[in-house]
């Protein structure tokens, strides 16, 4: 489940933990595919917030398996979150991230990784609009129509791909609005997954607490702080 978890939140809202690495890309990226992811994170600078529902899929032909699970995610500034998925809720009010189990009611306590940190910040939704600066090379695919949306189509490759468990990354992007479809990664073990986002909501009145976990709600706290 912790393996889920993090691939679900790395590969949908918060890659940075991937992208934070400091590897010396020789690799000329594509223009127009950096045009486009360019004016992608540019526009997420603007938001304040926003919240959005998404649809997480695991296809692995070979084994058989076929499975869908939602979730929602919420997010203010660049650290406060709110991710719900697979029974569990990950929260953090930018200094504390609280995982909370809700069938036995298990709560984990961590302090916020360090954004410098390999994998740092694996969790954190602001991180989606920003994963290609460091560490992939992408290239524009042309355009697909998803759900009737027309969404530009990246594919991004780690530059250093020893030590990865994906291969490929493909991002779809709205070509109206600038907001992010649905991404795909390809993992190295057969497993492919597809998150699609729905009811994108930028900007949205949330306050502070609403990123505060109420410890109460727990039978069982570890608390992993230093």
């Amino acid at each position: 489940m912790k393996q889920i978890l993090s691939i679900i939140a790395t590969a949908l809202i918060c890659f940075n933990g991937m992208a934070q690495q400091e590897e010396k890309d020789l690799t000329p990226k594509d223009p127009k595919a950096q045009e486009i992811l360019d004016a992608l994170s540019n526009k997420a600078e603007g938001y304040k917030s926003f919240s959005a529902d998404f649809e997480y899929t695991l296809i692995n032909k070979a084994e058989g398996i076929n499975e869908t699970q939602s979730g929602k995610v919420t997010m203010k500034g660049k650290k406060k979150y709110k991710l719900e998925v697979a029974g569990q809720e990950i929260m953090s009010d930018g200094e504390t991230v609280w995982t909370y189990i809700k069938d036995v009611k298990e709560l984990q306590i961590s302090d916020l990784p360090e954004e410098d940190e390999e994998d740092g910040n694996m969790m954190n939704p602001a991180n989606a609009f920003h994963m290609y600066k460091k560490g992939f090379k992408y290239k524009y695919e042309g355009t697909e129509t998803i759900d009737g949306i027309q969404a530009d189509v990246i594919k991004m490759y780690p530059t250093v791909p020893q030590g990865k468990n994906y291969h490929t990354i493909i991002v779809n992007i709205d070509k109206a609005k600038l907001e992010l479809v649905s991404m795909i990664v390809k993992g190295k073990d057969g497993n492919e997954y597809t998150y699609r986002l729905k009811n994108f909501t930028p900007n949205i009145a949330v306050s502070d607490s609403d990123f505060e976990f109420d410890e109460d709600q727990a039978d069982d706290i570890i608390d992993l702080r230093e």
